[in-house]
């Protein structure tokens, strides 16, 4: 009976042996913060910094207008992308909300590892100091008529600084840069102005001027600034400078 026993338990413990040990795969704050601010993450170049800021942009003033809100203590809202509550696709947590970014506007050619997605969340959770549940609402301002009529006529000193604040980062002085091509200096202003409000697409799609405006495949990445990002006279403004500089050669 104890033989029996003794080799009852030994091909038992050959079983357990033998059986692929679970792997519990977790994240890093600090691998988080690497990805959050380096461009290796993308296909073109962008990173998570170069859109959201990850501090208080209001106590900590760096002189950029990044399209998309700060994420600094974002980690905690009820849900993302400004999705309801109740919407039946919302995302339920900030590494999910992520993934969109990263194939929109980042072009990555691969999605986000496990590893990748949790390391973001476990940092943005980091700098998540006074949880708050309520999502943003949508500050998309496409013009529902596509026209973008009235944005000639702006202060191009003030389009200067304005310029350096939300443009010169991709478009260094006009020129090209991460953006793949220079700004054209002759088009009118509405192309502009469409450009600023719809950016890859998805501003008009978000606006609900134009739901397949965003193309997957088209290989555009330039994010889109809302109402309360940019107003139609900031943008105006930066026109006037856009248009007062020096011809291409």
């Amino acid at each position: 009976m104890i033989r029996h026993s003794i080799l009852t338990l030994a091909v038992a413990l050959a079983a357990a042996s033998a059986a692929p040990a679970e792997v519990k795969i977790t994240g890093s704050a600090t691998g988080g913060r690497l990805l959050f601010h380096s461009p290796a993450l993308s296909g073109n170049g962008l990173a998570c910094i170069n859109c959201h800021a990850d501090f208080d942009e209001v106590r900590r003033d760096d002189g950029l207008i990044r399209p998309a809100h700060p994420l600094y203590n974002a980690a905690s809202r009820e849900t993302f992308w400004g999705q309801e509550a109740d919407s039946p696709d919302r995302y339920m947590d900030i590494s999910s909300a992520a993934v969109p970014c990263v194939e929109a506007f980042l072009l990555r050619p691969t999605k986000l590892t496990a590893q990748q997605a949790l390391s973001l969340q476990a940092y943005l959770r980091a700098i998540t100091r006074q949880p708050t549940r309520q999502p943003l609402a949508y500050t998309a301002a496409a013009d529902m008529t596509g026209e973008y009529a009235g944005f000639a006529g702006g202060d191009k000193r003030r389009g200067r600084t304005l310029f350096y604040a939300t443009c010169h980062a991709c478009h260094p002085n006009g020129h090209a840069g991460l953006a793949p091509v220079p700004l054209p200096r002759d088009k009118e202003t509405s192309f502009y102005a469409r450009k600023v409000r719809e950016g890859n697409g998805l501003g008009a799609v978000l606006s609900g001027l134009e739901p397949d405006a965003y193309d997957r495949q088209g290989g555009l990445f330039m994010p889109f600034y809302g109402a309360d990002r940019l107003s139609n006279q900031d943008i105006r403004d930066i026109i006037s400078y856009i248009e007062s500089l020096p011809a291409r050669r």
